[in-house]
């Protein structure tokens, strides 16, 4: 049948994210993706039309695995022992990165939106996304007297605290390092000892 994909959706987006988290948005061309994926070019064009559609696709692709990831990480009842998992998985997923690829969305934040309107917006929603999930689990600490701060203004600082690890990452690769920023924060954040 003419146009039916042949190909494992999923593996070829897994493949665009770590084509581009490797080598950018700008540098990554479609025979790249082509190789990674294993899919020809001419199929890839097919199915997405262009190297932007499939950045997009890719991208949601990611923050979808990564907004699931997240809300696991916070389910802990304890909501300083939540967030301090979350921080310290975070670490350990940035360090396991053996090609020191680094964070697919910080990469992508720092290239590609401020090429394309659609990879912005797409942006946006990530980061509003992760924002969501972190004050909503905030408002239930404020809810169980676990936390006595503002679970908007907080969400959004450890949004920053999150994206910032990402890039101390690309920079030193040091998980001391990560790690002791995240500890520093979440030592001064207001949450509540619990018995």
């Amino acid at each position: 049948m003419v146009g039916t994909r042949r190909f494992n959706e999923d593996e070829v987006l897994d493949a665009a994210v770590n084509v581009f988290s490797k080598k950018g948005f700008n540098a990554t061309t479609m025979l790249d993706l082509a190789a990674e994926s294993g899919v020809q070019r001419g199929s890839l064009y097919n199915a997405y039309q262009s190297k932007n559609v499939l950045f997009l696709k890719a991208f949601s692709h990611y923050t979808e695995k990564f907004l699931t990831f997240i809300e696991n990480e916070l389910q802990n009842p304890d909501a300083k022992k939540a967030f301090s998992q979350l921080l310290s998985s975070l670490v350990e997923r940035l360090c396991s990165d053996k090609e020191v690829k680094g964070c697919f969305s910080t990469r992508a934040i720092m290239e590609a939106s401020q090429k394309c309107p659609d990879i912005h917006l797409c942006l946006t929603c990530f980061l509003d996304g992760l924002e969501n999930i972190m004050k909503k689990r905030l408002e239930q600490a404020i809810k169980d007297k676990q936390f006595s701060g503002d679970a908007q203004a907080t969400a959004r600082y450890l949004v920053v605290l999150t994206r910032g690890i990402a890039v101390i990452e690309r920079v030193y690769n040091d998980k001391e390092r990560m790690t002791e920023a995240y500890q520093t924060a979440l030592a001064y954040m207001p949450f509540q000892e619990t018995s």
